[in-house]
This record gives structure tokens, sequence and C-alpha cells, in this order.
């Protein structure tokens, strides 16, 4: 089982592939599932079966959605007894993402065996300096992480060591930006939209916390409005598709990368 987490489609498309390769089904983080962990028990169908947890790097550091759920979702005897494994996309590095899951794999008492990161195109665009890649840096990072995974799904099997691409000063990015990040960057109220805007409402369908409302006034045509239970996850910005979703003047003149969340995902 691949229990995956996914803003923009990176994540999942790693996920997808890893899951063709060792023969499981992907767990999709979202909506309900992701917002009421404590309602949902995690269960292997089979004796033996790993479990992968594979999300993105927040600020060199796991989603506090993805941290909630695994503090408080429920855990079946095969997801007890079973390997886990993470699986981390990141732009560039990840810092040292691997200590915090397995710290929070201790605290469940679940069983970690290897840690894997995969560079995947940049996302975060809501800081000053921060965009996405180029097109051609885009496909080079996509294409060569199409190949990793089958050395991930060699190492799953075979039990080999961790593949992680920390980078420099990990150690301060992990315990010092990570925590920075999370209590002054995950704020939703800088969001809001642009002219561009016709009030289509895919941010607020696609959004995996419903956190995004349609304000439907006769006066003026529907218009997306953010609430306080952001993942920040930018799925909103990205998939926007007249580009007029805005986190203030940070994302002006910035790209999107969208590699979209797909069709045929099998949810257990």
């Amino acid at each position: 089982m691949i229990v995956c987490f996914s803003g923009t489609g990176n994540t999942l498309h790693v996920a997808r592939l890893l899951a063709e390769k060792i023969g499981q089904d992907v767990f999709l983080l979202d909506g309900d599932v992701l917002q009421n962990p404590q309602t949902v028990e995690l269960n292997t169908k089979d004796t033996g079966e790993p479990v992968v947890w594979a999300f993105p790097t927040y600020s060199w550091g796991i989603p506090p959605v993805v941290v909630d759920f695994i503090k408080n979702v429920g855990l079946g005897a095969g997801t007890m007894s079973a390997r886990h494994f993470m699986l981390t996309t990141c732009g560039d590095d990840m810092g040292l993402t691997d200590r915090q899951w397995r710290r929070l794999m201790k605290d469940r008492g679940l069983r970690d065996v290897a840690a894997f990161a995969v560079v995947m195109p940049n996302t975060y665009v809501c800081m000053k300096g921060f965009d996405v890649d180029s097109p051609e840096i885009a496909e080079e990072k996509i294409a060569a992480a199409d190949s990793k995974i089958g050395a991930i799904a060699d190492a799953i099997e075979s039990g080999e060591p961790d593949m992680l691409v920390p980078g420099a000063f990990a150690w301060i990015k992990t315990r010092v930006v990570y925590p920075w990040f999370m209590k002054y960057k995950m704020s939703a109220k800088p969001f809001g939209h642009t002219a561009g805007c016709t009030g289509c409402g895919t941010c607020a369908r696609l959004c995996p916390m419903s956190n995004i409302s349609m304000l439907d006034d006769a006066s003026v045509a529907p218009a997306p409005v953010w609430g306080s239970r952001c993942a920040m996850c930018l799925r909103c910005y990205h998939a926007c598709p007249h580009h007029a979703v805005a986190y203030g003047k940070a994302t002006d003149g910035k790209g999107r990368q969208w590699l979209g969340m797909g069709r045929g995902v099998r949810v257990r």
C-alpha cells in the first residue's frame, strides 16, 4: 500500500510509478480521508505487504496535514506489523525530512525500514526568489525521477538502505527554517483571485481540505474565498485554468507546474 498526499501531482506521479513496479495500490490522502484521519483505518491486504508513505517535502520537512494524518489515523494489525518506507519528493533537496518521519513511525510503534527522496520540479512560489523551474529543467527532473523509481522498487524488495538528497546545511534547514516556515508562512490569508478569474470553481473542487468556497453574489460573478484549513499545497494556484489565483503579490509574474491528480488512481 502506498499512502500518498500530493498537492500538484508530483508525488502522485512517482507514487503511481512505484505502485506499478511493486504491485501495490495507492491510497490517496484527499478530502474526507485527509480532513478526518481519526475516522480511517489503514490495513494491508496481505501479510508482508509494505507500506510506503509518499508526500512532498515542505520547507525541508513533512507537510503538517501528513503529520496530523500519521498521528491520528487508525492502524490495523497488518499495518502495525508491516515494513514501512518513506518516499518524498522535493524541488532540490529534502533536509532531514527522513528523521522527522522516523520519529513519527517510532511514536506509532511502526517499523521504519528505509527512506527515499526523488527530485521533482519546483512548485513553491509564495516567497520572493522562489519560482517554478524552466520547462527544460522540469522535464529533465521528471525523466530522472522516472528512472530512479525502478531502483527504489528494487530497494523495497531487497531491503537496501536509504536513497536521500539531504543537501547542504540540512540541519539548519529542517531544525531552524522548517519551524519558522510552519509558524509564519502557512497562512491562507494572502490567497485571492485576479481579474482573470471566471468563477469556474476549479480551485474549490480540487482543494484537498475543502478550504475554498465560491462566493455567490448576484451583483458579481462567483469568486473563490479561502478559509483557514489550508494545507498550502498550492493546488489551487497551479491548477487554475486561467492562472487567476494569486498569493498576494508574491506570485506576480511567476509560472505554474501542474502534473495533475491523474485518473485511474486505485484508492483502497
